[in-house]
């Protein structure tokens, strides 16, 4: 009987330490739902012309998209030496207009730094961003008004150099 009760208790011990050997896995598909508008007047829509783009980085690095220019050059900078620059993303973005969720970011490293950019209303957001384990897909949106000045939403800079710029509505309103 001992024997039996030892072999029960060994099978008892190794099932509760499989749970503790399970593969851990690095690496997300972020989709992103973009939406953009271009005067307050218009309805809200899907943005149509993005290209979203990323680098793997360390942990404490502070990047920044500098410029308008810089987003469009895909060029990053290093806050504290902006002689520090990166301009060969990691990752570039799949665009899907037709999709709920545009635009797909396949994050591999565990600190990324995205960037997404409205090329139709010139802005662009960026964020640093800790890739979390075992998560094959994180679904997020984010909203770029060209009326807006720049600011910080779901943990995006929101970046807008044109705020004040004339623009016309998209959609047209009834008179």
């Amino acid at each position: 009987m001992r024997l039996i009760t030892k072999i029960a208790l060994c099978v008892a011990v190794m099932a509760t330490l499989v749970g503790c050997f399970k593969d851990e896995k690095q690496g997300t598909a972020m989709r992103i739902a973009v939406y953009s508008q271009n005067v307050e007047s218009d309805p809200i829509m899907k943005a149509t012309d993005i290209e979203a783009y990323a680098f793997w980085v360390q942990k404490n690095d502070n990047w920044v998209v500098s410029s308008w220019e810089d987003a469009l050059a895909r060029r990053i900078s290093n806050k504290d030496n902006s002689s520090i620059t990166r301009n060969d993303p990691d990752e570039i973005g799949l665009f899907d207009p037709e999709a709920e969720y545009q635009v797909t970011l396949e994050l591999w490293s565990m600190y990324t730094f995205a960037v997404v950019v409205d090329k139709a209303n010139r802005i662009y957001a960026y964020r640093q961003y800790e890739t979390p384990m075992n998560l094959p897909e994180v679904f997020t949106q984010l909203h770029l008004y060209a009326w807006r000045k720049s600011g910080t939403a779901n943990g995006w800079n929101v970046v807008n150099q044109f705020p004040d710029e004339p623009r016309e509505p998209l959609v047209p309103t009834e008179e």
